[in-house]
């Protein structure tokens, strides 16, 4: 008999989908960790050159670089980009799942446009329910490297949980006079980010390699805010300067290690379960950044509302056995 208990959770050949390991579970809310110090780097970069567009574009050059340079220098990896590169050029691979990378640039672009107006919980909260939503949707259609996977219990009351955790851990961040319309751009950059893990997934299934679909997350990823950044200083001059301090720079580099890991991962995981983890990740390590910072309070409903995001990371994982009834 298997060690690993399997969940109620079917695709639709009705062979039972194996629950999420725990490891690739722990490495990916590790990531979200990481991902949560990343932007604090990335915004004291902002702060510095007064220009949002500009720090992104440095952030994620400075990470394709140094994926270009891992990528050179093993030989394996080399072969595999170039095997990618012409399958996408002679129309082998279809290019919609290589445009994976546009969907950090946009919430990137949404971030800058939209945190202003909304603030910076409300922003999570948007960006949260749209992610889970897509990582639900996309593995209800098998939108990944693996098989469709069925709507259990666990995943439905895993997701609910997810949204209205991260809710509860930003609620002092909310306030009523909410703009709408404002909240859908984040809400669809939520859904981008769930499209690019699962873009991501197909194309490292394809190459074998998830540095060659990282790399091209951050190549095309760099590009777009590179234009962006240019209209931005071409329509406004940069008020700031670049700073002399070099932790400011490592947000590039924290976040390749997190979208590798991603696109490694969502195979074991699917879309919804690597989400769910990632965003647990984040929120505890923006608690704990937070609760290293004298100047931050750090309020009880937000402690209370980091610990139920890991509780319903782990739910959704099927960690935590429900009725199951699938849909």
């Amino acid at each position: 008999m298997s060690t690993q208990r399997e969940v109620a959770d079917e695709h639709h050949g009705g062979a039972a989908t194996p629950r999420a390991p725990w490891w690739a579970i722990v490495i990916i809310m590790a990531g979200g960790i990481l991902a949560a110090l990343q932007s604090r780097i990335n915004a004291d970069l902002a702060g510095q050159l007064e220009s949002p567009y500009l720090a992104a574009f440095v952030s994620f050059g400075i990470g394709c670089l140094g994926l270009l340079v891992i990528v050179l220098a093993l030989p394996a990896e080399r072969r595999a980009a170039r095997e990618y590169a012409r399958d996408l050029a002679t129309g082998c691979f279809d290019w919609r799942y290589a445009i994976g990378g546009l969907g950090g640039a946009f919430l990137v672009f949404t971030q800058a446009l939209t945190v202003g107006v909304l603030g910076v919980a409300l922003f999570i909260v948007s960006v949260v329910a749209g992610q889970t939503l897509a990582g639900a949707a996309l593995d209800r259609v098998g939108f990944g490297p693996g098989e469709p996977r069925r709507l259990s219990t666990s995943r439905l009351v895993g997701s609910a949980l997810m949204v209205a955790s991260v809710a509860l851990a930003l609620a002092s961040g909310l306030t009523n006079a909410v703009p709408w319309l404002n909240l859908m751009l984040p809400f669809f950059a939520g859904i981008g980010v769930g499209l690019q893990t699962g873009a991501n997934g197909i194309v490292t299934a394809h190459t074998g390699s998830f540095l060659v679909s990282a790399l091209g997350n951050f190549t095309l990823g760099s590009l777009a805010l590179g234009i962006a950044a240019a209209v931005s200083l071409a329509l406004t001059p940069l008020g700031g300067a670049f700073p002399t301090n070099p932790v400011l720079y490592l947000g590039g580099l924290i976040g390749l290690t997190y979208i590798a890991a991603s696109a490694a991962l969502v195979r074991y995981t699917g879309v919804l379960v690597l989400s769910g983890a990632a965003i647990a990740g984040q929120i505890i390590g923006s608690v704990m950044l937070d609760a290293l910072d004298s100047s931050v309070h750090l309020s009880p409903l937000t402690a209370t509302g980091a610990a139920l995001t890991l509780l319903a990371a782990v739910i959704t994982a099927g960690y935590i056995p429900l009725r199951s009834t699938t849909t």
